[in-house]
């Protein structure tokens, strides 16, 4: 069965422990308007697209059409830090992203 935008946002959400209700909180959105991302009753804006591939740490191809690379990142915290946000964990994922894309090119140039 081919994995539809739908499937790939409700299995990358369930991997993350994330609920409909913190995804919808982080896009501007309302519950239900997940819930039909998920059932593929309505389509991403590129702007939650970008959104979602950084708290998710993909490329927005992959939450499109699948292709590219995904792995979920495990963060460990040295104390309790429940209260971190979406966004404090999306901000983490792009600097993440930013690091390793300048390890690459430094280590290509060497």
């Amino acid at each position: 069965m081919v994995e539809t935008v739908g499937d790939r946002l409700k299995r990358i959400r369930l991997e993350h422990n994330f609920t409909q209700k913190q995804i919808a909180e982080y896009l501007g959105f309302k519950q239900g308007q997940i819930a039909k991302l998920e059932s593929n009753e309505r389509t991403l804006k590129s702007d939650s697209i970008i959104k979602l591939s950084n708290l998710y740490r993909c490329s927005p191809e992959y939450i499109i059409l699948g292709i590219g690379e995904y792995s979920k990142t495990n963060m460990a915290f040295r104390s309790n830090n429940k209260n971190l946000s979406l966004e404090d964990i999306a901000e983490m994922n792009r600097i993440i992203n930013n690091l390793e894309f300048l390890s690459r090119i430094t280590n290509k140039q060497e």
